[in-house]
């Protein structure tokens, strides 16, 4: 188990470091891979978010190239389901997500709306409770 957790790290510092570096296409395949591994149901952010990965895959959100921006947004969509939602909003990915949502892509638009859609909602917990939804018995 130990092993397997080492093994985790190490890729997603290599997979982080190709996502910095200044290669293109290291960069294109590393966001699709990071991507691809979200799809995982065992897939959890904790190493990504440890590693400082949420503030790089936010920066990608500002590449020309659509495939990257489109599996950053994957990335994020899926750091948000998982439930790390704040972590998301404090990195500064709202207002990323806000800057870009009257992109021409459809594509990336509908991903830009799914995004804050999971960011912005509050837990049901959360919302304000109104007092007309109790079954008032005088």
């Amino acid at each position: 188990m130990t092993e397997e957790l080492q093994i985790q790290k190490e890729l997603m510092e290599d997979l982080l470091g190709r996502l910095s570096g200044k290669g293109k296409k290291g960069k294109e395949a590393a966001i699709e891979a990071l991507a691809v591994s979200t799809e995982d149901e065992d897939w959890r952010p904790d190493e990504l978010i440890r590693q400082g990965g949420v503030e790089i895959i936010r920066d990608l959100l500002l590449e020309k190239n659509p495939h990257i921006v489109l599996s950053a947004l994957e990335i994020i969509v899926a750091i948000a389901a998982a439930g790390h939602e704040e972590t998301l909003v404090s990195d500064g990915v709202v207002a990323c997500l806000d800057g870009m949502q009257d992109t021409r892509n459809p594509a990336i638009r509908e991903k830009v709306k799914e995004a804050l859609e999971l960011l912005q909602s509050e837990p049901e917990e959360m919302q304000a409770h109104d007092p007309q939804d109790d079954d008032y018995i005088p």
